[in-house]
C-alpha cells in the first residue's frame, strides 16, 4: 500500500529542489570599515579608495546600481558631520560592481571619491543594491579643509592650548567659516565662506557678541611664519 505524502516530506522535497537563494549573502571586504579619507582641501580630486564586495553565500547573486546616499542616521550636536552625499562620487569608468552576477568567493571592486565641498566632518552612505536581498552598505567619512582658514585656526589651537580646549570640525554659519570652543560658548569665525574682494575679516563670537579680531590674512601670516621650534602651518596633518 502507498503511504500518503505528508507535509514534512513536502517540505524535504521543496528544500531539495528550490535554490538556497537565501544563503547568499553580500559583504563589503575592503577597506577597514574605520577607513577614512582624511583630510582634503575644498575642491580637490584626488582622494580615492576602491571599495570591495564579495559573495559569501552559495548560491550566485547580482548586484544594482551603486551608488552614494544620505539615507543614515547622525547626531544633530554642534560638531557632529554633516550628511553630504554629494561630496562623494564614484569614479567615472572605474564601478567594477554595478549590475554584475557575483558566484560564491567571487568579488568586485568600485572606486570612491572624496571631492568635499564645504568645511569640516562629511559623511555619506556608500551602497551595494543586491537583488531579493538585503543591500550591503559601508559609511563614508572625510574631512574638508579650507584654506587659508582651517590653516590658521590649526596653529591657533597648538599656540593657546588652554583657550581654545574641545574644537568642533569646521562648520559652515552664514557666511562664516568657524570652529567653536569650550563647548560652543567660544567660536572663531572668518567671512570666507562667500569670497568678496575686501579681505576676509576674523570675527570672535563670545557670550552673544561678535568682535573682529584682525584679517585673516595677517593671521595666516603670523600662522605660516611661526618661531622655527613651532609646527608650520603648511606641514599638513595625518589624516
Amino acid at each position: 500500500m502507498k503511504k500518503p505524502f505528508s507535509g514534512l516530506s513536502l517540505l524535504f522535497g521543496l528544500c531539495a529542489v528550490l535554490p538556497a537563494a537565501g544563503l547568499a549573502q553580500v559583504v563589503v571586504t575592503d577597506p577597514p570599515i574605520e577607513h577614512n579619507f582624511g583630510k582634503i582641501p575644498l575642491q580637490a580630486n584626488y582622494a580615492a579608495q576602491y571599495f570591495s564586495v564579495i559573495n559569501e553565500g552559495a548560491s550566485p547573486v547580482r548586484l544594482g546600481q551603486v551608488a552614494i546616499d544620505g539615507a543614515m542616521a547622525t547626531c544633530a550636536a554642534l560638531g557632529c558631520p554633516v550628511v553630504a552625499p554629494a561630496d562623494f562620487v564614484l569614479v567615472a569608468h572605474s564601478d567594477g560592481c554595478s549590475g554584475k552576477t557575483l558566484a560564491h568567493g567571487e568579488g568586485c571592486s568600485t572606486l570612491v571619491g572624496f571631492v568635499p565641498q564645504s568645511p569640516g566632518a562629511r559623511t555619506a552612505q556608500l551602497v551595494f543594491p543586491v537583488e531579493e536581498q538585503a543591500a550591503a552598505s559601508r559609511i563614508l567619512s572625510g574631512t574638508g579643509v579650507s584654506m587659508p582658514f582651517d590653516c590658521v585656526m590649526d596653529w591657533a589651537e597648538r599656540v593657546l592650548p588652554a583657550e581654545l580646549p574641545h574644537p568642533t570640525p569646521t562648520l559652515v554659519v552664514g557666511p562664516f567659516y568657524a570652529r567653536c570652543y569650550q563647548g560652543g560658548s567660544l567660536c572663531v569665525g572668518a567671512d570666507v565662506a562667500v569670497p568678496t574682494f575686501a579681505p576676509a575679516s576674523v570675527y570672535l563670537y563670545r557670550g552673544g557678541s561678535l568682535a573682529a579680531i584682525g584679517t585673516l590674512a595677517s593671521l595666516a601670516a603670523q600662522a605660516t611664519y611661526p618661531p622655527p621650534s613651532t609646527r608650520r602651518c603648511d606641514q599638513p596633518d595625518a589624516p
